[in-house]
């Protein structure tokens, strides 16, 4: 495994990471870690099919969240669409690995035009192939909670929470970007704010899906937003975004 066995806290995790990681990927995690985007592997904070997110520290002692793409699990059906129509990616190989590739770097192209932008979301650090390491958000080393998992109750803070989600939403749309996959499953809550994440299915309103992805977005939003007592109407919504 090169050199990266070096980079791993412990000989356990070191075999949990060999057992979950293919060679290419931690090779991919070797090169990235020599140029700096991070020091220390410690653990996966989340593991999924598609993706999973492992703790990692820099040099200078910041915690990072390093994501992994499983090309594996690359499903063209569902990542085609957003792919194509997106002027800055063409002539993708129909093949599992390149696909995933370019995935990433949406992703995480997205990701930097957001935090440009000034919307609330983790500080891109570093991408290459099918990994991108961003900033971690969570306290003592434990992530911070997705929305869906936090009560809230308070309906003034509810409010405030729906006014920085709009807000976030206006920024986006105010560089051309639209999430594509918003809900309270992609925001995360941290210090006392909503902050978006997975910008992989984000396109730009060049896209020919952008008008339907934007309205599918305030939609989830409204919806889950709903279930907190609070009423919102979506087209009153989409009118104030594109008119920012």
């Amino acid at each position: 495994m090169w050199e990266i066995r070096k980079r791993f806290k412990d000989y356990e995790q070191r075999k949990v990471f060999a057992g979950v990681l293919d060679e290419q990927t931690l090779f991919t995690l070797y090169k990235l870690s020599n140029k700096g985007a991070f020091d220390v592997l410690y653990g996966f904070v989340k593991k999924g099919k598609e993706s999973s997110v492992i703790l990692a520290e820099q040099k200078d002692g910041r915690f990072v969240a390093v994501k992994v793409h499983a090309i594996s699990a690359a499903t063209f059906k569902r990542i085609w669409p957003y792919l194509e129509g997106d002027s800055r990616f063409y002539n993708i190989r129909h093949n599992k690995r390149a696909v995933i590739f370019a995935w990433c770097k949406k992703e995480f192209k997205n990701l930097s035009t957001a935090y440009k932008a000034g919307v609330l979301c983790p500080e891109p650090v570093a991408q290459l192939n099918n990994v991108i390491v961003m900033e971690f958000l969570g306290e003592d080393l434990t992530p911070a909670p997705r929305m869906c998992d936090v009560d809230f109750e308070d309906e003034k803070l509810i409010e405030n929470i729906f006014k920085d989600v709009v807000e976030n939403i206006k920024k986006l749309y105010s560089a051309k970007l639209v999430h594509g996959d918003l809900s309270f499953y992609n925001m995360l809550w941290y210090k006392e704010k909503p902050y978006f994440i997975d910008f992989s299915q984000g396109v730009p309103l060049s896209h020919p899906n952008a008008e339907y992805l934007l309205r599918r977005d305030i939609e989830n939003v409204c919806k889950n937003f709903a279930k907190l007592g609070l009423t919102v109407n979506p087209e009153k919504i989409y009118e104030e975004v594109v008119s920012s």
